[in-house]
């Protein structure tokens, strides 16, 4: 996680108080590796409990924990440019290498916010699941149908509909047993919300993989919360960054579910694949 960016990214979601500390960590731009609670209370002019609880509302365990992942974010800020997809020279040299270079830096920022206890909690779920649904829209419906053909090719019941208005209806016609799959970047797209609310109200867990914020709709419903990184801030770059940090998540869901049973999961593969290979000969 780039501490700094992520500060900027939910100031407006921070106290008075807890922007103090902020506006002091933006500003100044140093470690603070050394300092402690009482210290940064004593220098934004709040107090050492406001200090801890700005750091657990960032997301981290504990005060050292943020002031460790701000040293690293400070001194990768260095050697490291601004991530953007299309900028300068649009040779075609150029955009080979722009778009290696960003994949290379989403997947860092996408390992660094996301967390192995859930992303374990995630696959047993999901292996143990009766049905799979998946409630996504726009870029985020790639995901999931890129979900739904790999479950599909293994044998794994899975629903999944483009039309909203079907994932909708799926979404009241689900059955103890069964897990719901919400994927949306922002966290805050209506549809899959509503489709969230109302697993939530028949007891079904539901697993998300959204953007990882402060203020965050689907998170906050969810039972596991799978983050990606908030990278989008351009209109040129439309949704590349996230498409890749979301998919990236779905191939560790499925590699991570098949993991026990490799040998079944590949016989399924062979015989799905001998399915369709008549058709090419």
């Amino acid at each position: 996680m780039d501490v700094l960016r992520y500060i900027k990214q939910n100031y407006e979601s921070f106290t008075d108080s807890e922007k103090l500390i902020a506006d002091y960590l933006l500003e100044t731009k140093e470690s603070i590796i050394t300092m402690s609670a009482k210290d940064l209370a004593s220098i934004t002019k709040t107090s050492a409990p406001t200090v801890v609880r700005f750091a657990k509302k960032m997301g981290f365990n504990s005060l050292n924990e943020m002031k460790l992942k701000l040293s690293i974010s400070l001194d990768k800020k260095d050697q490291s440019t601004q991530f953007q997809y299309l900028k300068g020279d649009l040779g075609t040299k150029s955009i080979i290498y722009a778009i290696k270079d960003s994949i290379d830096s989403i997947m860092q920022q996408t390992v660094s916010v996301l967390k192995e206890e859930e992303l374990d909690k995630a696959i047993e779920l999901l292996i143990n699941a009766k049905n799979i649904y998946i409630y996504s829209v726009g870029v985020s419906a790639l995901v999931g149908q890129d979900f739904y053909y790999k479950l599909s090719r293994i044998n794994k019941r899975c629903i999944s509909h483009i039309d909203t208005h079907l994932q909708m209806t799926t979404s009241v016609l689900m059955q103890p047993g069964d897990v719901a799959l919400a994927i949306s970047y922002s966290g805050e797209t209506k549809e899959v919300i509503i489709c969230a609310q109302n697993a939530k109200k028949r007891g079904i867990p539901v697993i998300a993989i959204t953007k990882a914020s402060i203020n965050n709709n689907i998170a906050d419903l969810s039972d596991v919360v799978l983050h990606v990184p908030e990278v989008e801030k351009s209109l040129r770059e439309g949704a590349i960054s996230s498409r890749i940090s979301q998919l990236a998540i779905i191939d560790m869901l499925y590699i991570g579910m098949t993991r026990n049973n490799i040998k079944e999961v590949e016989e399924k593969l062979i015989e799905t694949r001998k399915a369709v290979k008549g058709i090419y000969h």
